[in-house]
């Protein structure tokens, strides 16, 4: 990139952010930096300018690296990071209007960062490139005096369970003492209750609340967690030194301020490609980009948004949403006066000229994670028109052809699966049951089976891993799925997987249901 196309890139910066402030967005300066594809691979791999080094993040980028260097692909467009203040980077190799695409697709995403209230939980919660940066350092010296082996097993240990947090990743954290001790107050408030009956005293259910306190009064965790790194810091008999804590509490801070992202992907991307696609125009329209330039970014728009039958693409349905609701609230097609409407074959052409789509999109950006939009917005009509289906490939038995097909496209079904999707994320829901199990300070967790088992691999290795941050023996209750001669499911096991810091031990329980019932 030669001297005048980066002042052109400097200049327009500065109309990009005029349209973004006259569409209404909130913007800030950003840090655009250019750099070579080898800088924007390792951006990939380590997921900041600087990071903490490990082997994972090497594997990524030598994976990346090679995707790059011999198929021509795996660079990204753009690489934004939610910072103070926000960054990005620019590929030096890429055309000066794919740049310049990506300018304006950056100041949607700032926009999303600074507006949408659960983003702007992330950037109150931490500021990552700078807690990254000092990260660098200290571990560099853990590594060099604790030596490469405890220092990657410490780091191995924590990521192997570092997405397992609570659903509600604002709650504040509760004292485990004085959860106790309220939980405690119930049962004896109930009692007290019961006491009070003149006629009708339970003497067994007052029996019983009295067991459930002393059992509270010895219990660890009260109630079950889902922060597993969390409860590893503060109760591991092993016990953990100084510095593995830190890695382990890093490491938990930057996945939850990822978690705040993922769970806006749909709409942060969706928007942020509205954004980029209206400002693009009027860059057009202002002469500050030529018709042959724009006819390049259309084909990279094209390209960006194009519909995937493998995956959910982002910045399609994302789009596609934004777009859909602008039309449906313009026309009032939504709400009770819509729904009344008694005739409808008349709703396509039902328009009370409301004009209200610009205000709503604005307000989905500003309040809805992905959860509630899907819940909210991706209605049948929604579904089938962004063809928001599962495909499957299937060969052509007389030509040997690889084609796509359709596995399921009922919108009731579709919006269901999306909704467990965006609840879970593909994350299993394990919960610590037991940190004294045995009263013996044994760590028991338990996987809420809903029809998924759990990959046997990374099982096995979770448990060697919480095994390490631990010291004590592990135990797992999980479930497997039985399936009769032909392989279709019939029933479901519990089972409880247990790793001693030797040997693994798995003992099946009884059917817990019938699958055919």
């Amino acid at each position: 990139m030669n001297r005048l196309q980066i002042e052109r890139l400097n200049e327009i910066e500065q109309d990009i952010k005029r349209i973004a402030d006259e569409m209404g967005l909130t913007t800030t300066e950003v840090e655009f930096e250019i750099v070579s594809s080898r800088k924007m691979i390792e951006s990939m791999a380590y997921r900041f300018t600087t990071n903490f080094s490990h082997w994972s993040f090497g594997r990524d980028y030598d994976k990346q690296k090679t995707i790059y260097e011999h198929l021509g692909a795996g660079i990204p467009y753009e690489t934004v990071w939610n910072s103070i203040p926000p960054r990005a980077y620019l590929v030096e190799t890429n055309p000066v209007i794919l740049n310049i695409l990506v300018m304006a697709h950056v100041y949607g995403h700032v926009d999303f960062n600074l507006e949408n209230k659960y983003m702007r939980s992330a950037s109150d919660y931490m500021d990552l490139a700078r807690e990254a940066r000092n990260a660098e350092k200290r571990f560099k010296a853990y590594e060099r005096k604790y030596g490469l082996e405890e220092y990657e097993q410490t780091i191995d240990s924590a990521f192997s369970v570092c997405w397992h947090l609570p659903p509600d990743l604002l709650e504040e954290q509760e004292d485990e003492d004085l959860l106790r001790n309220r939980l405690i107050e119930i049962k004896q408030e109930r009692i007290k209750g019961i006491q009070k009956r003149e006629f009708h005293q339970d003497k067994s259910e007052i029996e019983t609340l009295k067991n459930e306190i002393e059992e509270l009064r010895q219990k660890t965790p009260p109630l079950p967690v889902y922060d597993i790194l969390r409860y590893i810091l503060n109760n591991s008999p092993k016990p953990l030194a100084e510095w593995q804590k830190d890695i382990i509490t890093t490491i938990r801070e930057q996945t939850k301020f990822f978690e705040f992202q993922k769970r806006c992907k749909l709409l942060n991307e969706g928007w942020a490609t509205y954004v980029h696609l209206y400002i693009m125009r009027r860059l057009y329209e202002e002469g500050l980009i030529s018709a042959r330039e724009h006819m390049e970014f259309s084909r990279y728009h094209a390209k960006v948004t194009q519909p995937s039958r493998k995956t959910l693409n982002w910045y399609n349905v994302g789009l596609k949403l934004y777009e859909d609701l602008v039309y449906r609230w313009d026309r009032g097609l939504h709400g009770k006066e819509f729904r009344e409407s008694k005739d409808p074959s008349k709703w396509t052409a039902f328009d009370n000229k409301n004009g209200k789509g610009l205000e709503k999109i604005f307000e989905v950006r500003k309040n809805y994670t992905d959860r509630m939009a899907i819940e909210e917005f991706f209605d049948d009509d929604f579904i089938r028109d962004a063809e928001v289906y599962l495909w499957n490939e299937q060969m052509d038995p007389r030509t040997g052809e690889i084609k796509q097909i359709i596995a399921e496209d009922n919108p009731t079904k579709i919006k269901r699966m999306l909704k467990s999707f965006f609840s879970l994320y593909g994350t299993p829901v394990i919960t610590i049951e037991d940190g004294n199990y045995h009263d013996n300070r044994e760590l028991f967790l338990k996987h809420e089976f809903i029809g998924q088992e759990l990959n046997p691999v990374l099982e096995s290795g979770a448990l060697e891993n919480l095994h390490y941050l631990w010291g004590k023996p592990i135990h797992l209750e999980t479930a497997e799925i039985i399936r009769d001669g032909s392989g279709q499911p019939k029933g479901v096991r519990k089972l409880v997987h247990s790793y001693d810091g030797k040997s693994h031990n798995i003992k099946k329980k009884e059917d817990l249901a019938s699958l055919e019932r």
